[in-house]
């Protein structure tokens, strides 16, 4: 199976899982830096990728505004603290662009930083484009996450599957002979030590790094199995 998804910053990737049964969901995460106010973790995905969000940390966004551009902010405080920041999120299409603030920015501060990043609607995603006061964090890489389903038909799994975080890095980063791991179709594939307390696998390519995190640690093998098949690749 296939999809493909828009980073926040407009690429669009295609994750190709040959094995999966099902690729649900999928978000795209991006940091945005502030000027004198640290960084903004913001996330897109559908509706019900917000609604599990939104039930994971306890918040409820009973409120709204009107943001610049037309576009109505929901928001509320974060798992119903009235101590900690700001949730909150946007619809653009029908894509969800979503985070939280720290307790120290009010709303106003928000909408305002808001107001310098031009959101375009994308059926891929929404893509975001800062200015002014607002750019992409240098620190933090452009995200995404997408969840694989495995059969486990016959295997034991169980139906059991993993979280694929696909990670972009800088066009090139992978040069034969100077990466480890094995040559795999999508890359160079290597796994987790045993150290480690939760183990892993890493598929590295020449514009993303991709980790592979199982479900359970019983199916890490099958993991490393699928990921030895996978492919995520930047498309037009």
């Amino acid at each position: 199976m296939e999809t493909t998804h828009r980073l926040l910053s407009g690429e669009a990737v295609r994750i190709e899982v040959p094995d999966a049964v099902a690729l649900p969901g999928g978000t795209a995460l991006g940091v945005l830096a502030l000027e004198g106010q640290g960084q903004l973790e913001v996330t897109s995905g559908r509706d019900a990728d917000l609604a599990f969000y939104l039930e994971v940390t306890g918040t409820t966004l009973d409120r709204e505004v009107s943001l610049r551009d037309g576009r109505v902010l929901r928001h509320g405080r974060f798992g119903g603290d009235p101590q900690q920041g700001l949730g909150w999120a946007v619809a653009v299409g029908e894509h969800q662009v979503y985070g939280f603030t720290v307790p120290t920015m009010d709303l106003e501060t928000l909408t305002g930083f808001l107001a310098d990043v031009d959101v375009q609607e994308d059926a891929l995603g929404p893509v975001l484009s800062p200015s002014g006061r607002t750019g992409w964090s240098p620190y933090r890489t452009q995200t995404v996450a997408q969840v694989v389903e495995l059969s486990g038909a016959g295997d034991g799994l169980g139906g059991a599957g993993y979280l694929l975080d696909v990670r972009r890095a800088r066009t090139g980063q992978l040069q034969d002979g100077r990466s480890g791991g094995a040559a795999v179709r999508g890359g160079r594939l290597s796994r987790s030590s045993d150290t480690e307390r939760h183990p892993y696998a890493v598929l590295e390519s020449s514009d993303f790094v991709s980790y592979g995190m199982p479900g359970t640690e019983e199916i890490v093998d099958a993991v490393v199995s699928s990921l030895s098949e996978v492919v995520v690749e930047l498309v037009p």
